[in-house]
């Protein structure tokens, strides 16, 4: 990669990094192109980007964002996830990593708290926002078709 591709590539994530969810590290040791690429199916469309990419980039590019401190995860070769809806990349995640013990979570960092891998597990066992709006939605709908239900029966008595 040429000097002007990686500032490239610094300067995007940084820019995707001011505006996002939330960071994820991962390690990918082991896992075949297949199955990378599988895991970024899954994830394209819930994440900005999943990248692997050189640790030393990645520091360059987190520097003056809310995500330095995931700095620190960056030890051996990773990929990063920078997540829109957080929430649902730890869903992705976390099956993944089920069913593919080669990838290791590291951890992340969503708003202001930094996440180890087991904060990670846990969120991941979280409804999301759209299960979320069905269960209230089905909620404020139950007690209209109830009574719906109640009428229409009254009706077929006569």
């Amino acid at each position: 990669m040429k000097k002007t591709e990686k500032s490239e590539l610094v300067s995007s994530l940084h820019n995707l990094l001011k505006d996002a969810g939330g960071v994820f590290v991962v390690e990918n040791h082991g896992l075949t192109v297949r199955q990378t690429e599988e895991l970024r199916k899954q994830l394209k469309p819930v994440a900005k980007v999943f990248k692997v990419i050189k640790n030393r980039l990645f520091k360059l590019a987190v520097k003056d964002t809310g995500f330095s401190d995931v700095e620190d995860m960056m030890k051996r070769p990773t990929a990063v996830a920078i997540a829109n809806d957080p929430l649902a990349v730890t869903k992705v995640l976390a099956k993944f990593a089920e069913e593919n013990p080669k990838l290791s979570i590291i951890g992340g960092k969503m708003g202001a708290d930094l996440l180890d891998v087991n904060g990670i597990v846990q969120l991941s066992k979280l409804p999301s926002m759209l299960e979320i709006r069905g269960t209230i939605a089905r909620i404020l709908v139950e007690p209209g078709s109830r009574l719906a239900r109640v009428s229409a029966e009254y009706g077929k008595k006569n």
